[in-house]
């Protein structure tokens, strides 16, 4: 679906492209190399922020004003609600991060032979 592909990938584009400005905005520009740094910070979010202007221009084209507020408003609370629950998570676990196989990925799963010659890349 073109409008959940859009109107998602809108808001981590722009949410990047202010993250990225944040952190080149602490650096200091009295030293070359943190300057130098700092500007390809600020390039990387002016391009994120041209990325979420293409992919807010595809839902103009698809919805109705109103309509492309709304869902890009859906998909905002979306990405709230899933922070909220990643930090819940981390904080009920005591700040350990679980693995895999700590949330439930099968452990017994079959041994699987593979010849070598499939292993062989071309």
């Amino acid at each position: 679906d073109w409008i959940v592909f859009l109107a998602s990938t809108y808001i981590l584009e722009l949410d990047a492209s202010k993250d990225f400005a944040r952190m080149a905005k602490v650096l200091p520009e009295d030293d070359p190399n943190s300057k130098n740094l700092k500007q390809g910070i600020l390039s990387i979010a002016n391009d994120e922020t041209r990325h979420a202007a293409y992919l807010y221009e595809g839902l103009q084209r698809r919805l109705s004003d109103t309509a492309a507020a709304e869902i890009i408003a859906e998909w905002r609370q979306r990405k709230v609600n899933a922070l909220i629950a990643m930090a819940s998570n981390l904080f009920q676990k005591g700040g350990k991060i679980p693995t895999m196989v700590q949330e439930g990925a099968p452990t017994d799963l079959p041994d699987v032979e593979i010849a070598e010659s499939e292993l062989a890349i071309a």
